[in-house]
């Protein structure tokens, strides 16, 4: 007579295998009920909870599975791996070490463990157990893809790093995260003609191909753009659309009718430039006439004569609301004399990870103090700062620091404050999108790990005129401060 409890682990491991988690942890858990005692479905369940991101019950999971049987060691692995989801990267470290030596072969768990020492900052023991896992498994593409992590985001060796992707990527042609670091990697390297061929395989491009049921958007050839009608469709954050829609006037210039569809905050600035035929919120939203729906950030791919550094396309031109600045011009006016610098220090929100790009912040007594014999006028477009923030830049600065933070969310008075102030010190944002969009110019502070659009060194070639104040690899403001200090007489 057949086994109830195995038919059901067995159906269920079938499940996980097709990527049907929840499907595949209804059918464990059938199992489990009847077979409590099996450490190795408990471990398999873990796993597929934390694919389904239940992170609480993975690690119930995981635990019942170390109580029943503490010498499996895929199990604290799996351990491992759910509390350094949690970012409790210490405890994770811990419960790696654990499984290694129960199985020192195990090269994922030198793999893991790396991942954990990197987040906490110990890169030579990241190093070491990293080569310790190739060294067991010398084709696995994820140890060399980590390893690239690691050169890019913590050493900077951008050479190592684009070396290590790429052989992930021989290993695993279809390893799309490994496809879209070495393409940061290799901006930053100016090595742009390579770059734009890994772009396409970003993880929002991904995401949107998988959601898209006709497959995916056509992507007419240049040739062709004079007879076609584009959908821009807007993704990622808002500061990334206005970047990729300094591409659209060339594709309007040879014959393209162009839509736009995504945030409607932008929708009125966009309406003024002349360029879109009809704006939508979202793809099933009416418009007019059928359109070939482009991800903005596949812009770049449909110009291919303007992808170098020397042909990069100017910022996307974007003119203020004219009532809206003459408030704010007043606004300014009596807060003190010019010249008025906005300043900012802080951009993104944490995520779980290793090494986040999109956060950005810098320390606030050193910009207090590099902006103390700045002879302006202060002002906050911090979004949302936090309590006590505002009053310890100014502690620092040695003069007030006037909050007009409250203007952000409407994009039509961020781009008027953006158009009006005579100068802007502080983190990449939207804000300095929109100030370079109204043709003004930024000392933007730009945090190691560098984000592609700012080059490793010089100036960026999307932002012309803007001055980039680089913390260095090792996590120092100094130089990048001095510098500030030195250019604030100039907004």
């Amino acid at each position: 007579m057949a086994d109830p409890a195995q038919a059901h682990i067995e159906s269920g491991m079938a499940s996980l295998a097709a990527g049907r988690w929840d499907e595949g942890i209804e059918r464990l858990r059938a199992g489990l009920a009847l077979r409590p005692d099996f450490a190795e479905v408990w471990s398999n369940l873990a796993f597929a909870l934390r694919e389904a991101k239940r992170i609480d019950e993975a690690r119930e999971a995981a635990q019942r599975a170390v109580a029943l049987k503490p010498a499996l060691a895929d199990a604290w692995n799996m351990l491992g791996l759910v509390e350094h989801d949690a970012r409790h990267f210490d405890v994770a470290r811990r419960h790696f070490s654990r499984a290694i030596e129960l199985r020192p072969a195990l090269a994922a768990a030198w793999m893991n463990r790396a991942n954990a020492a990197q987040a906490l900052g110990d890169l030579e023991a990241a190093s070491a157990d990293y080569q310790r896992a190739l060294a067991l498994e010398p084709r696995h593409a994820p140890i060399h893809y980590n390893l690239g992590h690691l050169h890019h985001k913590a050493t900077g060796d951008l050479d190592a790093a684009v070396r290590h992707y790429r052989e992930a990527i021989r290993l695993a042609p279809g390893y799309a995260t490994a496809h879209h670091n070495l393409s940061h990697a290799l901006f930053l390297k100016g090595e742009f003609e390579a770059a734009w061929r890994e772009h396409a395989w970003r993880p929002t491009r991904e995401a949107y191909l998988a959601s898209r049921k006709d497959g995916a958007p056509a992507l007419p050839p240049p040739g062709a753009l004079g007879r076609s009608h584009l959908a821009i469709v807007g993704e990622q954050g808002l500061g990334d659309v206005l970047f990729f829609l300094r591409y659209a006037p060339l594709l309007r210039a040879r014959g393209a009718r162009l839509d736009f569809v995504g945030e409607p905050r932008l929708h009125g600035m966009l309406a003024r430039t002349g360029l879109f035929e009809n704006l939508a919120a979202r793809s099933d939203s009416p418009r007019a006439g059928a359109a070939i729906e482009i991800l903005a950030g596949d812009l770049p791919l449909l110009a291919p004569e303007a992808q170098s550094p020397a042909s990069v396309p100017a910022p996307f031109p974007l003119r203020a609301d004219p009532a809206r600045v003459a408030a704010i011009r007043e606004r300014l006016h009596a807060l003190g004399p010019p010249p008025h610098i906005g300043i900012a220090w802080r951009s993104g929100e944490p995520r779980s990870g290793l090494f986040e790009t999109l956060f950005k912040e810098v320390p606030l007594d050193g910009l207090g103090l590099a902006l103390r014999e700045a002879p302006a006028t202060l002002v906050s477009v911090q979004r949302a700062p936090g309590p006590g923030e505002t009053e310890s830049v100014a502690s620092h600065a040695h003069r007030p620091v006037h909050d007009l933070s409250a203007l952000n969310p409407d994009l039509e008075d961020a781009l008027a404050l953006m158009s009006v102030l005579d100068g802007y010190v502080g983190v990449s944002s939207t804000n300095v999108h929109l100030r370079a969009g109204a043709g003004r110019t930024s000392r933007v502070l730009v945090p190691f790990p560098y984000e592609w659009r700012w080059m490793r060194e010089g100036a960026s070639p999307w932002f012309p005129g803007t001055t980039v104040l680089r913390q260095s690899a090792a996590g120092s403001w100094g130089d990048a401060f001095v510098q500030l200090m030195q250019g604030t007489g100039i907004p």
